[in-house]
């Protein structure tokens, strides 16, 4: 398998961060580094910074893995928007 690298932004609306590729393995674990000055949340389309709906929190300068399966799609916000790369993804494909 192939580790797969993907440097990503955040925004202010939920927008993808990611998608698992089609050919990862159920389960794979994927390694997210938060580079941005601010907290970020994960999660589905409905992912907001607070309320009903918050994501996963990841602090600033810090990671966190999840296990993803093939086709994911991982949606991310931030209360301040981030410059590509700050977001750093990576998992093996």
């Amino acid at each position: 398998m192939a580790t797969k690298h993907v440097n990503s932004t955040t925004f202010t609306t939920a927008q993808v961060l990611f998608t698992v590729d089609k050919n990862a393995r159920p389960l794979t674990p994927a390694v997210i580094y938060n580079g941005h000055s601010a907290s970020i949340f994960i999660g589905d389309s409905t992912v907001t910074t607070s309320g009903a709906t918050i994501g996963r929190t990841i602090a600033t300068v810090t990671t966190q893995t999840l296990y993803v399966n093939p086709n994911d799609v991982i949606y991310a916000i931030s209360a301040a928007g981030s410059t590509a790369g700050i977001i750093v993804i990576t998992y093996s494909a």
